[in-house]
């Protein structure tokens, strides 16, 4: 009210209420309020709009500024608590969503989790690790990168940095992409002190290794809530060995995706010999003269 009317009716609703509380605390009607009708008559005076407006409008003003700090402490405090549900709502959903991912890998049989397993692609992805322990000058530089090959059937064949041909792969299962705007990889991956850091102590760059792992609560934490079970160009990938070495249980960084794009002939005659049968395969998958010499 003291917000929405004009001078003049909120001065009426003040004389109002005065004249009730003037009749409650009148001396000869109630004992002991000689003061408090003291200090309502010293109120009304200040609140009177027709002896001294300006106070009046100078103490509704001061109002309606403690009424907006209050609102304004009364609204965040809403908003903190909401914040505080949705962000525990959020940690329950990541559990759920890490333990189906879980479930899922632990059922599956193919390379990926992705609902719309890749088929018949090449996959050029950047080194991330690599990338940051090692400088590469002039063409070393393409040294950081990786190719991953998904044949008819959805297996998978790695290129390995600095490697000629791809080997077929059967201990990774790549989870998901995240998008590379979205996430600040360096943060999040594991370090590991250097030889060189052991004996000189120096913290540099060169005074550790940066590992293409994550631990999984940070992955968790961090990552989980932007993950797509999808190949997305210009993302981060994320996979899951099966046979894993490190003492705690972490979630790979593939790479960097640089270029998703159609497999070709030629790319098959790159690929480590597996089976008699793995020529006829990929001629019949495609089009074209498919060359295995030189495996």
């Amino acid at each position: 009210m003291v917000r929405d009317l004009d001078d003049e009716a909120l001065y009426g609703l003040v004389k109002a209420c005065y004249r009730a509380l003037q009749r409650a605390y009148h001396p000869d009607l109630r004992t002991g309020a000689k003061e408090r009708a003291v200090e309502l008559n010293l109120a009304f005076e200040a609140l009177d709009l027709e002896r001294n407006p300006e106070s009046f409008r100078e103490h509704r003003q001061a109002y309606l500024r403690r009424l907006s700090r209050r609102t304004q402490k009364r609204t965040i405090d809403e908003l903190t608590q909401k914040v505080a549900v949705l962000l525990r709502q959020q940690e329950l959903l990541t559990e759920n969503y890490w333990r189906h991912l879980l479930e899922v890998f632990r059922l599956s049989e193919g390379p990926t989790l992705f609902p719309d397993p890749p088929r018949l692609k090449k996959v050029t992805l950047l080194d991330v690790g690599l990338r940051f322990n090692v400088s590469f000058p002039g063409f070393g530089r393409t040294l950081a990168f990786k190719e991953i090959l998904f044949d008819e059937e959805g297996r998978l064949y790695y290129r390995f940095p600095r490697k000629r041909k791809f080997q077929p792969v059967n201990f990774i299962t790549l989870v998901g992409s995240i998008p590379r705007r979205r996430l600040e990889i360096w943060p999040l991956l594991e370090k590991r002190p250097t030889a060189e850091a052991a004996t000189t102590g120096l913290p540099d760059l060169k005074a550790f290794e940066v590992l293409n792992m994550i631990q999984t609560e940070v992955f968790k934490r961090a990552c989980l809530p932007l993950l797509k079970t999808d190949l997305l160009e210009n993302a981060y990938l994320f996979s899951l060995h099966h046979r894993q070495s490190t003492p705690e249980p972490h979630v790979f960084v593939e790479g960097m995706v640089l270029r998703i794009e159609e497999a070709q002939p030629k790319d098959f005659d790159k690929v480590v010999k597996t089976g008699r049968d793995f020529s006829q395969k990929c001629k019949k998958s495609l089009p074209g003269p498919l060359s295995l010499e030189g495996f």
